[in-house]
């Protein structure tokens, strides 16, 4: 075992920015500078900006709960399909990420692709970082 085993790929630094950003409360902050401009309109102004900060609440919430949940299960059901494939790694990689990222838009309309495929690379970073703890252990 060496010391390079245990720090991630570029790609997974990526993925961790992208769920900090969400635990920060990115989509809050734009939500919240939205709410101030459109405030300032006159008698809906009010209105219009509690329904931007509760669409935008509800949003983030969903982000940072459910969607996580559906990019494992594309994930575990994009893998079980290819379990058995013979294409080659490179076209078998690109082909699982492609019907995972589907499959996720599937689930939940209205997800932005980049988004998709984030919680795709996400969810298959947390079930690597498991499986290599689950080996860890054992050995």
């Amino acid at each position: 075992m060496n010391m390079t085993d245990f720090i991630p790929p570029t790609q997974t630094w990526i993925v961790w920015a992208v769920q900090a950003a969400l635990a920060v409360g990115v989509i809050s902050l734009l939500a919240g500078l939205l709410v101030a401009v459109v405030s300032k309109i006159p008698l809906l102004g009010p209105v219009l900006a509690n329904i931007i900060r509760i669409i935008g609440g509800n949003y983030e919430k969903w982000l940072s709960e459910r969607l996580p949940k559906m990019a494992e299960q594309a994930v575990l059901a994009v893998e079980e399909r290819f379990r058995k494939s013979d294409l080659p790694p490179e076209v078998r990689a690109q082909e699982k990420m492609h019907q995972a990222v589907e499959l996720v838009e599937q689930m939940a309309p209205g997800v932005n692709r980049s988004v998709a495929k984030a919680s795709i690379e996400a969810a298959l970073t947390r079930m690597r970082s498991a499986y290599m703890e689950q080996k860890a252990r054992l050995n």
